[in-house]
């Protein structure tokens, strides 16, 4: 029988629940039948019940260890093929689990796809070739090996003077290595300003802008050392964003006295970052997607800018909103494997990439970013706006009101500027803020600010040379029947519905189309009110968890935040015959 003619089983045994979700996802590639278990004793159950060609077990577990999951394993009759995904790094361990009969080791990070090859050709092999039976004396000895870092070595086995030993042998003893994070959480630590895809000019600008002894001449003789970013300065400071007075000016020190001096230092670096992101070679991100809505999201921060009070300050808002995607592309450049696993999870499962980043890498990408830039010795002040754009706006609650308001701000022209550019993926973050957050930092309707945003994007692309291509709606909108439960100038889902493919309908009377309800920001009387008049097999609410209890049932709802994906396909899934309509 071979790998074909028979489905093969395996148990994924890790507690770290996103290796679990990307092992399980890469062996299902592969045609094995997949079940999970966070640690040795949930996997033993497992195995009561059903007989299983493949067991993928990392170390440091809570419970049961992998190693005493591995000595178990190996005692079976019919025992699986049996490999070892860890972090823990030791060749006495390594050694040990080798000589009692493991199948194999590899080590974290891993290539998921290459190891899910490896184990389809292995395991078949065992399946249709077994190997003799183990000897029984190699496997009872050194059953009670122990993971923790309070040991000289993590095997737990017989510590003699001067060494450790294994099967009869002295070693030299090894550091124990720290467990609880994974080579790759260890990696990202390690990770210095060489990572930053920056000039070293840009860099070298925006710390001397930000010296409080600074001159406008030294700001210059800075910049101009990188002559590009000169007359991208020169083009900006010139563009409606800056110069409300029309009057050219030709001089660069002219440009940072009416930007003003630290605000050109970050707009030489937010210059510089989108540059450096359109040039980046990655072929599975939408590099051009994320160097536009950079783009955007300054134009954006800078619009949000002008309606503060004179005496607010604004640091490090337009240069985090220029960065916001960039320390996704720095971590797809250092862990291409990694993120095209987290991809291809993402897309299965449709969890936000944000989030897979978050667990994966213990912090997320915007976080990571910003501690390298604080690496270059970039004051606090402008990079703390970008260390806290993937919170969300009841995590922001917590900080002081100052950084609060310039978080806030920042999140906000970034879903604007994402807005206007029109593009979405099916794995980015929905997340609407609350009208009084909106409208504490924008005296303007939102319609009127994203469609400024579009105008400062197509002059910004138009400056670069660029034709743009943003999407604002094409012919193959789908009427609906939209409402808005909550405030009508704050409707973030209305600036939507062209990028989900829908149009607002002839009105409420046409029973013949599908409807929507933003009930993000309303009462739940309001709400009920408007999903009452509806058929309810043909209406999608969107709303917070938060105000589900107080709904009447019957629609479809969405629960926000939210994937886009997830939110198009409910959608979707409107679109067919009254006959053959569907609460999701």
């Amino acid at each position: 029988m071979n790998g074909t003619q028979k489905q093969r089983l395996a148990i994924v045994v890790d507690d770290e629940s996103i290796a679990r979700k990307m092992m399980t996802f890469a062996l299902k590639r592969e045609g094995f039948t997949c079940h999970s278990a966070s640690d040795g004793e949930e996997a033993m159950l497992l195995l009561e019940d059903l007989e299983y060609d493949l067991v993928v077990t990392d170390l440091a577990m809570p419970h049961k260890n992998g190693h005493a999951l591995a000595v178990e394993l190996l005692k079976l009759a019919k025992r699986p093929f049996i490999a070892v995904h860890t972090s823990v790094v030791d060749p006495q361990i390594t050694k040990d689990l080798m000589n009692r009969g493991v199948d194999d080791i590899v080590f974290k990070p891993t290539d998921y796809a290459a190891f899910a090859a490896k184990m389809k050709v292995l395991v078949d092999k065992l399946v249709n070739y077994p190997q003799p039976e183990h000897s029984q004396q190699t496997l009872e000895s050194n059953d009670d090996v122990e993971l923790t870092t309070n040991q000289t070595s993590n095997t737990g086995i017989n510590n003699t003077e001067g060494g450790v030993e294994i099967d009869g042998e002295v070693e030299s003893p090894a550091e124990a290595p720290k467990l609880g994070k994974s080579s790759v959480v260890k990696s990202l630590q390690s990770m210095g300003i060489e990572s930053l895809p920056f000039s070293h000019f840009a860099l070298e600008a925006c710390r001397v802008a930000c010296e409080q002894d600074s001159e406008a001449e030294d700001i210059a003789a800075a910049i101009e050392k990188e002559p590009a970013l000169t007359s991208e300065l020169l083009r900006l400071g010139n563009s409606s964003l800056y110069n409300r007075t029309g009057n050219k000016a030709l001089d660069l020190e002219e440009i940072i006295v009416r930007v003003g001096r630290r605000q050109i230092g970050e707009l030489a670096l937010a210059l510089d970052a989108c540059d450096s992101l359109r040039d980046m070679g990655i072929p599975f991100l939408n590099v051009k997607l994320a160097w536009q809505r950079s783009l955007a999201a300054r134009v954006a921060a800078k619009l949000l800018i002008s309606q503060r009070s004179s005496g607010s300050t604004s640091a490090g808002i337009v240069l985090s909103a220029s960065m916001h995607l960039l320390g996704r592309m720095i971590l797809a450049k250092k862990f291409s494997c990694e993120m095209v696993a987290l991809l291809e999870l993402a897309n299965q499962t449709g969890d936000a990439l944000t989030e897979l980043e978050r667990q994966t890498f213990s912090e997320s990408q915007s976080a990571m970013l910003a501690g390298l830039l604080s690496k270059w010795n970039i004051p606090q002040d402008i990079i703390g706006p970008l260390e806290h754009l993937d919170s969300t706006y009841g995590e922001l609650v917590s900080l002081n009101r100052a950084n609060r308001d310039d978080a806030e701000l920042v999140k906000i022209a970034v879903l604007i500027g994402w807005l206007a550019v029109g593009k979405w993926e099916a794995w980015d973050l929905v997340e609407i803020p609350p009208s009084s957050v909106f409208r504490h930092h924008c005296n303007t309707s939102l319609r009127e600010i994203v469609s400024r945003t579009r105008d400062g994007l197509a002059e910004a692309l138009a400056g670069l040379g660029k034709n743009s291509s943003l999407v604002v709606g094409d012919s193959k909108m789908m009427p609906c029947n939209y409402r808005c439960a909550g405030e009508t100038d704050v409707d973030f889902i209305r600036e939507m519905l062209p990028s989900l493919e829908l149009s607002e309908g002839s009105g409420g009377s046409d029973d013949q189309l599908a409807t929507v309800v933003n009930g993000l920001d309303a009462s739940p009387e309001r709400i009920n009110t408007l999903i009452q008049s509806r058929d309810r097999n043909d209406c999608v609410l969107l709303t917070k968890p938060d105000l589900q209890k107080s709904l009447i049932s019957g629609p479809a709802v969405v629960l926000f935040p939210c994937t886009f994906g997830r939110l198009a396909e409910s959608i979707k899934a409107l679109h067919v015959p009254r006959s053959k309509a569907k609460v999701r």
